[in-house]
């Protein structure tokens, strides 16, 4: 059984909620929305292009930096201007500036 990694090269927090009753749009921290359902798709909303992509490793941009998933039998489902859905075994996700 393989354990699911997360790497981040970047290590600031950051704190969108001040208050219980203040919402945040996260197109107002300019930022990506990531869902995950369970290991086996991603949809990402924030992505501008397609950097690289294999059946067992996947890089986007985004608008600040870059996300790259690597796992195995990966398949864009979809992709429009901003949108991608990826079906696959998601193994590993790293974040970069």
């Amino acid at each position: 059984m393989h354990k699911f990694k997360f790497k981040s090269s970047k290590k600031n927090k950051l704190n969108l909620i001040k208050d219980k009753n203040e919402f945040i749009n996260y197109e107002s921290i300019n930022g990506a929305h990531i869902e995950f359902f369970s290991n086996k798709r991603v949809i990402v909303e924030g992505c501008y292009n397609i950097v690289d992509y294999q059946e067992n490793y996947i890089k986007l941009k985004l608008k600040k930096g870059f996300i790259s998933f690597t796992g195995s039998d990966f398949l864009i489902s979809f992709f429009n201007e901003e949108k991608i859905d990826i079906k696959g075994n998601v193994m590993e996700i790293e974040f970069c500036v």
